[in-house]
C-alpha cells in the first residue's frame, strides 16, 4: 500500500512564519504551472518539477487536485528527476471547468481579480482527487508514495483566469447555439465557402456575434459587415451569415502538433456584455466537418 505524504513548497517555508524543519524535511519535489497553447488544445497545462531534497526522485503519475476542475484519472508518468535537472516539463491533463458549483466564490474572496477560486485556504479535504471544497494542489506518486504538492503562488491566477474563460463561455452558450451549416463549396485550391448559424435559446436574449476566427491552420474570413457580424433578438432568433475557412497554414509542424483542427472559434457578446470567445466546433460527420477534411487534404497532398 502506497503511503500518504502531503509535502509543502521549501521556498513558500522560508517565508511563512512558523515553518519548522519537520515540515519540509520529507518534501520531495517543487512544482509550477503555467498555461501552453500546444498543451491546452490537449486540455493540459504546462507543469514543471524539481526535485526538492539532496536525492534523485521517480515520478509515476500526476493528477491535477482542484476545486475549479473536474478531476480526471492519474496520468502515467516513467520520468526520474534528478537533482541536477533545472526543471523537468510534462503536459498535466485538467477536467472540465465546474461552473455552478463556483459561481460564488469570487465575492467571498474579494480580491477584484474575478478568480472565485477558494483554492486552498482551509477547505475540506478533498483526497486529492479535484474534490469541490479541496485545495489546489499536485497530487503525485513519487517513489512509491502518493504525495501531495502545493502549486507554486502563480497557479491559482493561472487556474482561475482558464476557469472563468471557460465558464464565460458556458454562460453565452446557454444563452444561443452556434453551428456551422450544411452547404459547403469550394472557393480555391485550400479554400471553402460555409455558412455560421446562430440560434437564440434564451427568450429574452440579445446576442451579438462580432467576429468568427480561425485557429493554427485555418483563417476565417466573413462578408465583410460591420460589427455586430450576426446578432439574434426575440425579434429575429434565428441568423446566418457566410465564411470563408483558408487552409494557410500546412508545415508539417502545424498539422502534426494541433489536435484541435476542427474547431474555430467565435467572439460573442449577451445583452450588451463583453464579447467572450467561444468554440464552434465541426462535428464529425457534418457536411462542415467533410469540407474542412477536403482542405487539410489539400495541405497534406
Amino acid at each position: 500500500m502506497r503511503r500518504l505524504v502531503t509535502v509543502a513548497l521549501a521556498a513558500t517555508c522560508g517565508v511563512v512564519a512558523g515553518c519548522g524543519a519537520d515540515e519540509t524535511a520529507d518534501v520531495p519535489l517543487s512544482a509550477t504551472l503555467q498555461r501552453s497553447t500546444l498543451f491546452e488544445t490537449r486540455r493540459a497545462l504546462l507543469l514543471e518539477v524539481r526535485a526538492a531534497g539532496d536525492r534523485d526522485v521517480e515520478v509515476t503519475s500526476i493528477q491535477l487536485s482542484s476545486p475549479l476542475f473536474e478531476a480526471v484519472d492519474p496520468e502515467p508518468r516513467e520520468t526520474l528527476v534528478r537533482t541536477t535537472d533545472r526543471a523537468v516539463a510534462m503536459p498535466l491533463p485538467f477536467g472540465e471547468s465546474r461552473c455552478d458549483e463556483t459561481e460564488g466564490d469570487g465575492e467571498a474572496e474579494d480580491d477584484g481579480d474575478g478568480d472565485g477560486d477558494g483554492d486552498d485556504d482551509d477547505a475540506g479535504d478533498s483526497g486529492g482527487r479535484g474534490g469541490a471544497d479541496g485545495p489546489t494542489e499536485l497530487v503525485a506518486e513519487v517513489d512509491g508514495d502518493e504525495v501531495h504538492v502545493p502549486l507554486d503562488d502563480a497557479a491559482p491566477g493561472v487556474l482561475a483566469s482558464l476557469h472563468e474563460a471557460e465558464c464565460a463561455a458556458a454562460a453565452v452558450l446557454a444563452d444561443v447555439e452556434l453551428r456551422l451549416g450544411d452547404t459547403w463549396e469550394r472557393a480555391g485550391p485550400h479554400a471553402a465557402t460555409g455558412e455560421l448559424e446562430v440560434t437564440q435559446l434564451r427568450p429574452g436574449a440579445t446576442v451579438a456575434v462580432e467576429e468568427v476566427l480561425g485557429n493554427v491552420i485555418f483563417t476565417v474570413g466573413t462578408d465583410g459587415a460591420a460589427a455586430p457580424w450576426l446578432e439574434v433578438s426575440d425579434d429575429q432568433p434565428t441568423a446566418g451569415g457566410a465564411i470563408t475557412v483558408d487552409a494557410s497554414r500546412c508545415d508539417p509542424h502545424a498539422l502534426i502538433e494541433y489536435k484541435r483542427t476542427f474547431v474555430l472559434s467565435a467572439r460573442v457578446g449577451v445583452d450588451g456584455g463583453e464579447p467572450v470567445r467561444v468554440d464552434v466546433e465541426a462535428e464529425a460527420g457534418s457536411a462542415a466537418h467533410t469540407a474542412l477534411q477536403g482542405l487539410l487534404a489539400t495541405c497534406i497532398g
